[in-house]
């Protein structure tokens, strides 16, 4: 077989022809990326990430915030910071539709619920997407948790772990339910 058309045969030939084309890259122009075109670039590709979206923020703290005595009773606050355009269902919402507002309490913790009450009145409509009443918190919100604090508690610095599921909603879309936990602290005394 014969060498290939155009390629150069002999050693001359070929250092030749690389010096050629090194050259060629050399003499190139290279012009810088404009900004505004790597600006663009990193915005589309920002824009594709996925940010998880939170809605609502929480946060709990009690009532008497002084220390209490094991067996007497606490309020533990809840309050929900909901962005604007968003809302939560409510605490009686009913079956059959949007997953509603429960607070629970770790069985095994300082304290047991004794009721859930809300402060903040909720709105109630009816929801053409569910085809149901529903009762949802169209802002921010606050919760009230009578507890009363177990015999059995050991004394000291106590955290009550507080675990809150709820579905967030805006006018188009509708989050997954989600569970939250928080842990609010107590400091519980011996009883007399």
């Amino acid at each position: 077989m014969g060498p290939m058309m155009g390629a150069p045969t002999d050693m001359k030939s070929r250092t030749a022809a690389k010096r050629m084309v090194t050259g060629r890259i050399l003499h190139m122009k290279f012009r810088p990326i404009p900004f505004k075109l790597l600006f663009g670039v990193s915005l589309c590709s920002a824009s594709f990430a996925q940010v998880p979206i939170q809605p609502v923020q929480w946060s709990g703290s009690t009532s008497p915030r002084t220390s209490v005595e094991q067996g007497s009773t606490i309020e533990i606050n809840l309050s929900a910071e909901v962005q604007e355009g968003w809302h939560v269902y409510g605490l009686t919402q009913a079956p059959g539709g949007p997953t509603p507002l429960r607070v629970t309490l770790d069985e095994d913790g300082v304290v047991q619920i004794v009721s859930v009450k809300s402060v903040t009145a909720s709105v109630k409509k009816h929801d053409p997407s569910f085809d149901l009443e529903t009762e949802f918190y169209p802002g921010s919100f606050s919760l009230d948790i009578q507890t009363q604090v177990k015999q059995q508690a050991a004394a000291g610095d106590q955290s009550v772990p507080v675990s809150v599921r709820f579905q967030a909603c805006n006018d188009r879309t509708c989050l997954p339910p989600k569970t939250i936990h928080l842990s609010v602290p107590i400091e519980v005394r011996r009883g007399t």
